[in-house]
């Protein structure tokens, strides 16, 4: 576990839903120098408190959808599971993988734009291993939103939602752009624009027009909380009849608590799902048992599993 202080909190809470913010913009707002916030965030990055950098990209209204699927192992050590979650992990449709302690070994999330090419993905990932694998689960995610977790402040923060209500067509360039920011959202637009051999204000229109049609939804900061003590949950709601009303309902009530990274409405093994952070079991069944309560006309079975470790997620894997 690490340990960090106030100022490192202020600088996590403010860069975690706006992962392009200015060290000069952090430095105002936290009260340091830019160079002392520049400084803290490459501390946290080597402590590998900060993961990643990423652009949420709604891949549904490119064509595609995220699709998890649960994996449990059989006859497999600690080192070969490992070698071949890396392995996995360098797939071109692999978006993020978790490792987990419960019913399901391995969350692995990747992008197909239909059953067809996710099977051929599925066999591609395990060939050779198939014998290593108890039993398999697939759910699709339909929309998925990001808060700004406030773990250390009561206060609400910005949101991102990838819901892919309408597809759009992108040219090659757009393309070359969102597979960079999704991979390192960080990156200067000036950088960027040596990268594709264009001008800034070239690519600033057009970062600007992929946010306005929300194919760039937003832009989140990975932060490992596990590293800070914290227990991270992926929760499973099961419900009577599922709606878009009651969807929003859920994740209103979600919002509120502070604690929770993303919820998603899916279809497959729940109707929902959450990933929620608690100092301890007791903080995250409170809030679970709160939850049945409040929805309990609805709300038919809630479930669970701990994640041990989870990568930092890149929506546009290429």
């Amino acid at each position: 576990m690490i340990k960090i202080d106030l100022k490192d909190k202020k600088i996590l809470n403010e860069i975690e839903m706006n992962a392009r913010v200015s060290h000069a913009e952090i430095a105002k707002k936290v009260g340091l120098s830019k160079q002392v916030v520049k400084y803290r965030i490459e501390r946290l990055e080597k402590e590998k408190v900060i993961q990643s950098y990423f652009a949420v990209i709604d891949i549904a209204r490119l064509g595609y959808f995220p699709h998890i699927i649960y994996v449990k192992f059989i006859g497999l050590s600690t080192e070969k599971e490992n070698q071949w979650i890396e392995q996995m992990n360098k797939h071109p449709a692999v978006m993020s993988l978790g490792k987990n302690a419960g019913n399901w070994d391995l969350t692995l999330v990747v992008k197909a734009k239909n059953n067809h090419e996710l099977d051929e993905i599925y066999r591609q990932l395990t060939a050779g291993k198939t014998d290593k694998i108890k039993e398999k689960m697939v759910t699709t995610q339909i929309e998925t939103t990001y808060f700004t977790e406030t773990v250390f402040f009561n206060k609400q923060g910005k949101e991102a939602s990838a819901n892919g209500k309408a597809q759009i067509k992108i040219d090659e360039i757009d393309e070359k752009i969102i597979t960079i920011l999704a991979k390192d959202c960080r990156i200067s637009l000036v950088e960027l624009a040596e990268k594709l051999k264009m001008s800034p204000n070239g690519i600033k229109e057009r970062v600007k027009k992929l946010e306005e049609n929300n194919i760039i939804a937003g832009y989140k900061t990975k932060i490992n909380y596990e590293l800070l003590g914290f227990l991270h949950f992926r929760v499973f709601i099961h419900v009577k009849k599922m709606s878009q009303e009651f969807y929003e309902q859920v994740k209103s009530f979600l919002k509120q608590k502070g604690n929770v990274e993303s919820v998603t409405r899916c279809w497959g093994y729940a109707d929902m799902d959450y990933r929620i952070h608690g100092k301890d079991v007791f903080e995250v069944y409170n809030q679970i048992s709160e939850l049945k309560d409040t929805f309990i006309d609805n709300i038919t079975d809630v479930d669970s599993m701990i994640i041990v470790g989870w990568e930092g997620i890149n929506y546009y894997p290429k």
